[in-house]
């Protein structure tokens, strides 16, 4: 598959789930305006790229600098706002170093590198993170931080590219692979802990 294509699935699922009930369960509080304007932008995006000087960026770079900063302005507290930009660095560091070492390494590689990478991110900010749009945040600063350390290193015809397709494929798998667990592990816990106590009221009112 094509790089690019993934996103667009991913989206296109996305909306489907969003239309059919499922919002409240992967995003709550956002408006229907909200998202519109999310999935327009990213379409826009997806399509718009701009140059400066020796640096190619992809106008969904953007939308997802603006969609991680706008989480953090909305964090209440300074540590908080700190804590979650220290995860962002951790994911965005480690997602760096998965990339290299599947690069160095290609026997580590069990089908596609990039979409092993995003799915061991969205496994790591399961595990740190599983507030919805914190664990978004998290998320994306760690991309935008990775994707420019990426775009340090490697050159694309003499440009240092931002946000482009590759981007977009791997930050769509975290962050739909990062909800839906986070949403199975809390429905399995839930399930769990109302089999415990229904077996616990019936052996004391046994």
């Amino acid at each position: 598959m094509n790089a690019g294509y993934l996103s667009l699935i991913l989206l296109c699922i996305t909306l489907i789930l969003f239309a059919s009930g499922w919002k409240e369960l992967y995003i709550r509080s956002i408006s229907h305006k909200g998202m519109l304007l999310f999935f327009v932008s990213w379409l826009i995006g997806s399509r718009v790229n701009v140059t400066i000087q020796h640096i190619h960026v992809q106008l969904v770079y953007v939308v997802v600098l603006t969609i991680a900063f706008s989480i953090l302005y909305v964090t209440q507290g300074f540590i908080h706002k700190l804590h979650l930009l220290s995860i962002g660095l951790l994911i965005g560091s480690l997602h760096f170093l998965f990339q290299q070492l599947l690069e160095m390494d290609p026997i580590l590689i069990i089908r596609n590198s990039e979409w092993q990478t995003a799915l061991l991110i969205a496994v790591v900010a399961v595990v740190v993170q599983r507030n919805a749009w914190e664990q978004i945040a998290a998320i994306s600063i760690g991309y935008l931080i990775g994707d420019m350390y990426q775009a340090g290193i490697h050159k694309v015809d003499g440009f240092h590219q931002l946000g482009m397709a590759t981007f977009q494929d791997q930050w769509w798998l975290s962050i739909f692979t990062a909800r839906t667990i986070t949403i199975v592990v809390q429905a399995a816990y839930s399930g769990c802990r109302t089999v415990v106590r229904s077996w616990l009221d019936r052996k004391g009112g046994s």
